[in-house]
């Protein structure tokens, strides 16, 4: 072999070693480049039309309860605070030092947050350091207003827990406990939407991808199944406990029962919530509330009310006052009722609505699985929420039963 031939061969050795750069900036050599691309899985399909107006109702649903929880929860928020607020500021020295340590907690609060926002511009340590001794020194400052709106504080309080709406609640930690109740619901049945609720898919695992549809479809009916029977048994119990409905009653005696009691505790509950706004400007000025409203305006309200479309006339009459001169509680009185906690049992309605929801949720998707519009993965609920999926791709859901 010459020694031109030699270079020749050397040159397309060289040539045919060429290394290129790769758009991502790795090295890509000839052999690499000439390789198979790796195989990508296929495109998904998108489902048939008839299921893309479900997979919208899905999504709005779940939209408009996100927003529902979020709201709840605020007002738990703010009740409990308003709660908390009440109760420590109408807490006079002599019963406890409840009321001097939530004193002496605000007072804190606000000589510390006034300093930092006062001293905005400074050096950080300085801000820091006049914020810590500010703070500090609204812990002692705090007894020198112990003994201020404690009277008016604790008649916005009775007011509250004793005659006004919130009184057929249960007053503020009555409508705590409800709104607590109202949200676990929420939750659970967004829970359902995305294929999260509690579920056992160690069989699911071990079934041949073909059959997890019809096995998962199957899971959801069942699981309607039991949410729309537990639906009717706490609607049942509640007829029958609160509403005093025979048990022998059939269905349709139950469910007139069950229409009358609604129909009445709404009507009491317009009636109060008037009551409520007549009376409440006069307590947040200053007058007591158990002298806010008068005889007089107590049997305008009854005889103007409407009081005798549910109740007798005999009994209607017997709630007037013969004093229109004397003051009366500002809180509707319900014949042969305890009008404390009144509209509970009708709050506790939120529980068979939320089952009847979360069964309406689980044959939702049960139509969604068979118009291909959801994945039944036994893996979906340990990855991400639906926005981060590829666009195109199908909710995953789990498939468990």
């Amino acid at each position: 072999m010459s020694e031109n031939d030699t270079e020749q061969g050397a040159s397309a050795s060289g040539e045919k070693n060429t290394s290129d750069e790769a758009p991502d900036g790795t090295t890509m050599t000839a052999s690499t480049a000439n390789a198979a691309p790796p195989p990508q899985p296929p495109a998904h399909r998108p489902g048939p039309s008839w299921g893309q107006p479900l997979q919208r109702l899905e999504k709005a649903w779940a939209r408009l309860e996100t927003r529902l929880a979020v709201g709840v929860l605020l007002a738990e928020i703010a009740s409990l605070c308003a709660w908390v607020f009440l109760k420590g500021m109408s807490t006079p020295p002599s019963s406890g030092k409840a009321g001097v340590v939530f004193r002496a907690v605000v007072t804190s609060l606000v000589m510390g947050f006034l300093t930092w926002r006062l001293l905005r511009g400074k050096s950080e340590r300085l801000r820091n350091t006049a914020t810590t001794v500010a703070a500090a020194a609204g812990l002692f400052l705090g007894r020198l207003w112990v003994g201020v709106g404690v009277t008016y504080s604790s008649e916005i309080l009775n007011w509250y827990q004793d005659a006004s709406t919130l009184t057929l609640i249960g007053g503020l930690r009555g409508v705590g406990t409800r709104l607590t109740a109202w949200l676990a619901m929420l939750g659970a049945s967004l829970a359902t939407s995305s294929g999260k609720h509690i579920n056992i898919d160690v069989v699911m695992r071990f079934l041949p991808p073909k059959v997890r549809i019809p096995a998962a479809a199957a899971a959801w009916l069942a699981a309607a199944a039991v949410c729309f029977a537990s639906t009717w048994g706490f609607v049942d119990h509640i007829v029958i406990a609160s509403f005093q409905a025979p048990k022998e009653s059939t269905t349709g005696q139950k469910i007139r029962v069950l229409t009358h009691e609604l129909r009445e505790q709404f009507f009491v509950l317009r009636k109060q919530i008037s009551l409520d706004f007549k009376v409440g400007p006069r307590v947040f000025t200053g007058t007591k509330y158990t002298e806010a409203l008068r005889g007089a305006e107590w049997n305008a309200h009854v005889r103007e009310g409407g009081y005798e479309a549910w109740f007798p006339k005999e009994q209607v009459e017997s709630l007037l006052v013969k004093d229109e001169a004397r003051a009366v509680s500002p809180l509707v009185i319900v014949p042969g009722k305890n009008q404390r906690g009144l509209l509970v049992e009708t709050l506790n309605l939120l529980f068979p609505f939320g089952f009847l929801m979360m069964g309406l949720k689980f044959l939702l998707r049960v139509l969604l699985v068979f118009s291909g519009h959801v994945m039944v993965d036994p893996d979906a609920a340990h990855r991400e929420d639906h926005d981060d999926e590829p666009e195109g791709e199908p909710a995953a859901v789990e498939g468990g039963s």
